[in-house]
């Protein structure tokens, strides 16, 4: 009996390292699309040329998406956008590291980027985010509001 109660037990400890295995990669890395080459983006239902684009997106929620980006005209962007002072960057995995969150929000904090909301209810009750600094560098990315909150 005991060398069935071992075999049971080393099978159990296997399937939850296999199973944490697989829950760890599908949340860090099966959902997210990478993207590239997007030549502009929408502030305010307008649309404004980036270059340098780089990107993640998910089907999963529209909570995952992250972008990083220079504006050819930031002035314009930021006017086009709504001044927000409830931007607060969501961390986007380890590997895409570009976005770095707690830099974009310290930067908001100080002043160096300024924050704005550049779309109200995109992606299924999430609105669209941008910190833009004054040499054109920008970064997006979606926070859930009232209505996403009150589905979930």
């Amino acid at each position: 009996m005991a060398a069935s109660g071992k075999l049971l037990a080393g099978g159990i400890v296997a399937f939850g390292a296999i199973f944490g295995v697989g829950m760890w990669y599908s949340q860090v890395y099966a959902y997210y699309e990478v993207v590239t080459g997007t030549a502009e983006v929408t502030v305010g239902g307008e649309p404004f040329a980036v270059r340098d684009y780089s990107g993640i997106q998910a089907r999963t929620s529209p909570l995952k998406m992250r972008g990083c980006f220079t504006f050819e005209d930031p002035k314009a962007a930021i006017t086009a956008g709504k001044l927000s002072d409830d931007a607060i960057p969501l961390k986007p995995p380890y590997w895409f590291d570009c976005f770095d969150t707690e830099q974009i929000l310290a930067d908001i904090e100080s002043g160096t980027a300024t924050p704005i909301m550049a779309g109200i209810d995109e992606g299924d009750g999430a609105d669209l985010y941008m910190a833009i600094y004054p040499d054109g560098r920008a970064y997006r990315w979606r926070q859930p509001n009232a209505k996403y909150k009150g589905r979930h």
